[in-house]
């Protein structure tokens, strides 16, 4: 408030006071704050009013202000933005400015936190078979124990000998198998926006590596390659009729034990899915297509070319989840210039291995 209000509140609480039933006890209070108030204000100005004519003699002299110029330099960590851009632009040749090149130095040129996961999202699909598999991702050698010979246990009479059931451990050792693809573009690349170039080399790198290791995980060597499913599981005897029916699916999952029946999948071929499974009318109330997302008797169903083994439809039945997959080094990405031409090379390169920790995890039927 003012002074001049103060005043007026003092005057409006002298004329409450004279009513006959005020109350004098708050009233007084009031007016004793408003008066301790005033006398605070008339200090003040009072005081005021003496610095001002100090200052209109020429005793005051007036007070230097210096401005810091201290340039404000950001830090950029390998999870932001502004470092992913800076990478990329280090990757496809783009000049740098000082707080780029600090940044990449500082952090080592290593791969951004934001791509690192752009691509592990681009790598691992659920509608593919690494998406199902079980996958870790360990930097060193890895050896995974390996059940060859599991008894089942045994029960007795309380205090009764026992008669022991021994089991053989045997192991997967997982080594790594380099994975690359390198791409060749013209120079236009540099008109592109850096967001537009990043997102580029990840979906061109990552799609064709993701294909081969999906790949490798269904029929791989072994050798400087995943094993794969195939090269661990023996075909059945019992061959898929040439019309397939109702029954032959049904005695394909029957094939597999219960312990893997709970997350098994099926893999086949797109012809064998569409042309074969999808039109028997039998299976009208047991085949569910929505979109991408195929399931046959419950189960997701995995539709891979891959399947056509030795040129002979192929359908595997099992639990990816025994599947064991290791990326010992995410999706690393170098540029190389070409001596005959202004385009640019990217080089993208991954490390891993993996094979099935139990045969009996998948059951394969194929057709003769």
């Amino acid at each position: 408030m003012t002074i001049d209000q103060l005043q007026a509140r003092v005057a409006e609480l002298q004329r409450l006071n004279e009513e006959p039933e005020a109350d004098r006890r708050s009233i007084e209070e009031e007016f004793d704050a408003i008066k301790a108030e005033l006398e605070e204000r008339k200090h003040e100005e009072a005081k005021k009013a003496e610095i001002r004519a100090f200052v209109a003699e020429g005793a005051g002299e007036p007070i230097q202000h210096f401005e810091t110029t201290t340039e404000e330099r950001r830090m950029y960590t390998v999870d932001t933005i502004e470092y992913r851009n800076a990478w990329t632009k280090s990757v496809i040749g783009r000049p740098l400015d000082e707080e780029e090149r600090s940044a990449l130095s500082s952090a080592g040129s290593v791969i951004p936190t934001m791509t690192v996961n752009a691509v592990w999202d681009k790598l691992v699909k659920p509608a593919e078979l690494l998406g199902k598999v079980d996958v870790s991702q360990f930097p060193t050698y890895v050896r995974f124990p390996k059940a060859t010979t599991n008894n089942a246990a045994t029960s007795g009479a309380v205090g009764a000998s026992i008669t022991e059931s021994s089991d053989v451990i045997g192991y997967v050792d997982l080594v790594p198998n380099e994975y690359v693809k390198l791409l060749t573009v013209g120079a236009d690349i540099d008109h592109m926006a850096i967001e537009a170039v990043h997102d580029w080399i990840v979906d061109n790198l990552t799609g064709q590596i993701r294909y081969a290791i999906n790949k490798d995980i269904l029929v791989g060597s072994g050798s400087n390659a995943l094993k794969g499913i195939t090269a661990s599981v023996n075909a059945s005897g019992t061959a898929i009729p040439s019309s397939l029916t109702k029954a032959s699916l049904l005695g394909i999952m029957g094939a597999l034990s219960s312990q893997y029946q709970p997350g098994a999948v099926w893999v086949m071929t797109p012809e064998m899915f569409y042309t074969e499974v999808m039109a028997l009318t039998a299976l009208n109330d047991y085949v569910i297509n929505d979109g991408f997302s195929q399931k046959l008797f419950g189960h997701d169903v995995v539709l891979m070319s891959e399947a056509l083994v030795s040129s002979k439809e192929t359908i595997f039945y099992g639990d990816p989840k025994a599947y064991k997959v290791n990326i010992f080094k995410p999706l690393e990405v170098k540029t190389f210039e070409t001596a005959t031409t202004t385009n640019l090379q990217f080089r993208g390169a991954t490390l891993a291995d993996g094979e099935l920790l139990d045969t009996s995890a998948f059951v394969r039927f194929a057709r003769t």
